[in-house]
């Protein structure tokens, strides 16, 4: 399996907290973090960035990828601390490992830094040599540095804001709380019942059986599975299931999800501008334009319940990666 899916997405809904990992398989906590190696290239600086450079500085490490839902609800905090404690020490750097291909290509990742708002340095770590070199294993994970370069704490995954301002502030020689709360920087993702869906070759799929998914190009129809279970999907159309997208190439298409959470998101591209309509059970339609590759919100409640999500597509090569839950 190759390095890169053996990524459990659980692991960064759970937001399991882990003590630090440093040099070598498994280091004691105070060990000096290892340097950044083999990027390929930098956003929102002027220069390069280096461990050994920012001797003297908090040091906050973030490594990311721009379609995954669990690193993008981190962002808001994230820019708020640079904001925040920059003036004070602290620097926050972005190391993207792409999960997908599409988010190898510079102008893609550039795009979703811009759309997103982090206004911190992101460097683009494209083969992983950050990332082993950093023993990660999850997205998002963080690793706080203190002045001398030495990792303090790693934290895996969603739930540790708090947490994680806690010690920065400490690092920095705050005393007591932040001006301002912030209870939403932890939020709670007990109720989503819903695990990422991958719709690609690469990874088990859990389209309905009734459809016989497989490989490579054929045709479904909602008919073979009206109702699909809780946690799987049906489709209707003539799909291409490749290693990472599911490529729709037939003129129309169909998509029917049985989910339960609050949010569901698509990781999805167009060869031009698309636009679907989804319903999420009786609701009314809406339209939703879907182009580059990026995440895209197609349901958005604040309450978690079990739904049907209906999407129709109009546009031939329109590609599907995954679906994630918020």
């Amino acid at each position: 399996m190759q390095r890169r899916d053996v990524i459990a997405a659980a692991l960064c809904a759970a937001g399991a907290a882990i003590n630090f990992v440093g040099r070598g398989a498994r280091a004691d906590a105070g060990g000096e973090a290892e340097a950044f190696a083999g990027l390929d290239g930098w956003l929102n600086t002027d220069a390069p960035l280096s461990v050994a450079g920012l001797r003297g500085k908090v040091v906050l490490v973030d490594f990311w990828t721009y379609s995954c839902i669990n690193c993008r609800r981190t962002i808001p905090y994230l820019n708020r601390w640079q904001a925040t404690y920059g003036p004070q020490g602290l620097q926050i750097i972005g190391i993207h490992t792409p999960e997908f291909r599409f988010e190898h290509t510079h102008r893609n990742v550039a795009a979703d830094v811009a759309a997103l708002g982090i206004h911190y340095p992101v460097a683009q770590d494209n083969d992983f040599q950050t990332w082993e070199a950093w023993h990660n294993e999850a997205w998002p994970t963080f690793y706080l540095l203190d002045q001398d370069g030495r990792l303090v704490m790693k934290r895996e995954g969603e739930g540790h804001a708090h947490e994680m301002e806690g010690a920065i502030r400490g690092l920095l020689g705050l005393t007591g709380s932040p001006a301002e709360a912030h209870p939403e920087d932890d939020p709670d993702l007990s109720r989503i019942g819903t695990p990422e869906i991958y719709f690609g070759a690469l990874h088990p799929t859990p389209q309905a059986t009734a459809q016989s998914p497989r490989p490579g190009e054929a045709v479904y129809s909602f008919s073979q599975a009206p109702n699909p279970r809780l946690n799987q999907y049906a489709l209707d159309g003539r799909w291409e299931r490749d290693t990472e997208p599911l490529v729709l190439r037939s003129d129309r298409g169909g998509l029917r999800l049985h989910f339960s959470a609050a949010k569901v998101h698509l990781v999805a591209s167009a060869p031009r501008a698309a636009r679907v309509t989804a319903a999420v059970d009786s609701s009314e339609p809406v339209t939703i334009e879907i182009s580059r590759p990026t995440l895209y919100t197609i349901y958005d409640s604040d309450v978690s319940g079990e739904h049907t999500l209906s999407v129709a597509f109009e546009t031939p090569g329109v590609a599907l990666f995954s679906a994630t839950f918020g």
